[in-house]
């Protein structure tokens, strides 16, 4: 006979599985602080490339400027200057990241404890099926 608490048990590991499940799990995979290391490097390669475009563009926008004044422009403040920019801008991001990876992995965190203990209850309606 069909037990409808274990039905909808099953239809909510089923949905857990095919939406948030995966990454959830796969956060579980590591621990803490070395999943927010992953996810730090991750945003210092990204915040280094998109500054480095960035900065290209600014210089491409800036070439008649640049090319006009090449003898006169003070290479070493505008380099030191670009330098610390740079520095703000990680900062800034790797702080953000930081704070939302955390958020992330608590609450994975939390649905993974969940998405356990309805496997328990299911294991559970299982073997008391198993004994009767």
């Amino acid at each position: 006979m069909l037990n409808e608490e274990k039905i909808r048990i099953m239809i909510r590991l089923a949905d857990y599985e095919k939406g948030d499940g995966n990454k959830d799990l796969h956060r579980m995979g590591y621990y803490k602080i070395d999943y927010i290391k992953m996810k730090v490097l991750q945003t210092i390669l990204s915040v280094t490339l998109a500054y480095f475009f960035i900065t290209l563009l600014f210089l491409l926008y800036r070439m008649e400027f640049i090319v006009n004044h090449i003898l006169v422009l003070d290479y070493a403040s505008i380099g030191v200057q670009f330098g610390i920019l740079y520095f703000l801008f990680l900062v800034f991001f790797t702080l953000i990241t930081i704070g939302l990876e955390s958020l992330n992995y608590e609450n994975s965190k939390k649905k993974v404890k969940r998405y356990y203990q309805d496997l328990n209850h299911l294991i559970a309606y299982y073997e008391e099926e198993k004994t009767s």
